[in-house]
């Protein structure tokens, strides 16, 4: 079990007993509070994970408390226990960004249901943030690597110490080099380098690849290809390798040498778990410096940038002047931002500036390379295309022996689908998996918002609510799969009807809620019923079947039919189930007479003033 800490807010001893024992499977540290101060004293000292809270406490209530926590911290899971008819308590919770709400007394599987989905969703966000931190790290110790041995004469002096870094940026157990005998026609190799942190490991000294049955690894290093694998993965001949390594997982990068394979870099780890390729690509990288400081030790002051460590790479590398003018760059810049050589040497990097950023940003980053010599961080740049995106740089700042800025080397690792990755993630647990439109908690906190705002500046909002007719006999007799194929085109359909503004919400199973705001006619919201009850008069047609479906629609307007989302959703399905009640694939107001629509009304006056001259 991973380490997880969750903290009660509850002055009912049983209640917080019963919870103690039922989180007892999913947290290690259980911390308890009576009151609303006690819990956010206690969230500032061990900040942890999940949070359970009544509402009802002392000295500071559930929904105070949460506002204090949130103000700081928009990331702490929080659920609190809350009657769900009170609906005023409910949306304010929402928009003060509770997570998750439990009703008393607590159904076990309902609870077991809803803790599980909030542990996951903490461990999922860890597992991100632990997996961007790792490749940020190896992301230094390369550029790291890559600065201290182009200082050196003797790439060596360093070797020892960068490849500690690497191993332990990558979280790696062991790191080895190997160099080939080339009079043997690189059949043997010899140690090189050897780190390991298992004290029982040992090492081989010359590995022969066809003696030690290697010579598949050969033919895939000599074609400058990886070996990326676990144990499950290996024969019981290089899981002899393995084992007399101490490591059940292992990458092998290939080192090259003036387009001559010279022989490879190791990275092994006690867990059966092959690398991901980001990483595989990023700790290529450092195999494809090592080629570099080996081919020419000189390349300081030479400047001879067109090594493997720029043409093998994946990471965008430029190098500017003293003046901060374009002087070299890699194929993976111009691949990553779309410019060719041409067209940025000799131009300042400010070329890719997004707009994103301040002058103090900018700044701040001049002053970190001009006091400590290098700057790393996240910035948002622009392709040529325009196309933003966002890299992970690092700066290091290049000297001559004098002490004097000779150049400025930036090596950088487009992120922009893991932050994408983060905000998907986000985007979920608002929107409906199957449809994409607006599930019932965005539409919740829309439609208070609509509601706020109708009250201040004296509009007309509706609340439409929609339910398919005959749906269930159309999944038993078609499947789910068809199903889910029909509500997905009428999510659809109503997207092409409505405005973007709009809120298009799938209330649950064949409901769907739509928000109407800033209605000003009566006819253009029975125009727009209409259509909606349109979409069903032709038959949909999935993979060779014809399927008809109708629609029951209910409308509730604001502010005749209701002044809270409660009112308005309850009157809006009363008037769904009269149109069902009253034969089915029809539309009803919730008011009977018309008339009395403030809407309607308007529309009448409105009719009155362009017919009559007073």
């Amino acid at each position: 079990m991973e380490q997880l800490t969750v903290l009660i807010v509850d002055d009912d001893k049983i209640t917080t007993s019963i919870l103690n024992h039922m989180l007892t499977p999913y947290a290690n540290t259980i911390l308890t509070a009576s009151d609303g101060l006690e819990g956010f004293d206690l969230y500032q000292k061990y900040h942890p994970d999940i949070i359970l809270s009544d509402i009802n406490i002392p000295r500071l209530n559930g929904l105070e408390m949460v506002e204090r926590i949130r103000k700081t911290d928009e990331d702490v899971k929080i659920a609190i226990f809350t009657n769900f008819e009170k609906r005023d308590i409910l949306l304010k919770a929402i928009q003060l960004g509770v997570n998750q709400f439990f009703s008393k007394p607590f159904d076990s599987k309902s609870f077991t249901k809803i803790i599980q989905h909030l542990c996951n969703e903490v461990l999922e966000k860890r597992h991100i943030n632990h997996e961007v931190q790792r490749q940020q790290n190896i992301l230094h110790a390369i550029n790291e690597m890559a600065h201290n041995f182009l200082q050196k004469s003797d790439w060596r002096e360093t070797l020892q110490q960068e490849m500690m870094n690497l191993k332990q940026a990558s979280e790696m157990s062991s790191i080895f080099i190997y160099q080939n005998e080339q009079h043997t026609n690189n059949l043997l190799a010899h140690e090189l380098l050897y780190i390991n942190d298992n004290s029982e490991a040992k090492s081989k000294k010359h590995i022969h690849y066809r003696k030690h049955c290697l010579m598949r690894w050969k033919n895939k290093l000599e074609k400058n290809l990886p070996v990326n694998g676990s144990r499950d993965d290996y024969d019981k001949s290089k899981k002899k390798l393995l084992d007399l390594f101490k490591i059940n997982s292992l990458l092998i990068l290939p080192i090259f040498i003036q387009k001559k394979w010279w022989g490879f870099l190791g990275i092994g780890d006690e867990h059966n778990q092959i690398l991901k390729t980001t990483n595989v690509e990023m700790l290529g990288t450092a195999a494809s410096i090592i080629g570099s400081a080996i081919n020419n030790t000189y390349n300081l002051q030479s400047l001879e940038m067109s090594s493997a460590v720029f043409k093998h790479t994946m990471d965008g590398v430029l190098i500017t002047d003293a003046h901060n003018n374009i002087i070299h760059v890699n194929d993976a810049f111009l691949n990553i931002t779309g410019y060719s050589l041409s067209s940025v040497i000799g131009k300042n990097p400010k070329i890719l500036k997004s707009g994103k950023h301040t002058k103090h940003f900018y700044q701040k980053i001049w002053d970190k390379l001009t006091t400590d010599g290098y700057w790393q961080g996240e910035i948002t740049n622009r392709k040529k295309n325009g196309e933003i995106y966002i890299e992970w740089l690092s700066i290091n700042t290049i000297k001559s022996s004098q002490g004097q800025i000779e150049n400025f080397i930036g090596i950088f690792s487009d992120v922009t689908h893991q932050r994408k990755d983060a905000h998907n993630h986000a985007y979920l647990a608002t929107h409906d998996p199957l449809t994409g439109l607006s599930n019932r908690l965005l539409l919740n906190d829309r439609l208070t918002h609509a509601i706020d705002h109708a009250e201040r500046f004296n509009k007309c909002i509706s609340l439409i609510f929609c339910d398919l007719d005959n749906f269930k006999p159309i999944n038993d007799t078609y499947g789910h799969t068809i199903g889910d194929e029909i509500l997905k085109r009428v999510g659809n359909s109503l997207k092409e009807i409505l405005r973007k503004e709009d809120t298009i919400c799938r209330f649950g199973g064949d409901e769907f809620v739509i928000l109407l705001e800033d209605l000003n006619s009566f006819e253009y919201l029975d125009n727009i019923l209409q259509r909606i009850n349109n979409l069903t008069n032709t038959p949909c047609v999935i993979n060779g079947k014809t399927i008809s479906i109708g629609m029951s629609i209910g409308a509730s307007i604001y502010p005749d039919d209701g002044t809270k989302p409660k009112e308005l959703i309850q009157a809006a399905d009363t008037a769904m189930y009269r149109a069902k009640n009253r034969g089915k694939n029809r539309i009803e107001y919730s008011q009977s007479d018309l008339n009395v629509y403030c809407l309607k009304k308007q529309q009448n006056i409105n009719y009155l003033h362009s017919n009559f001259v007073i």
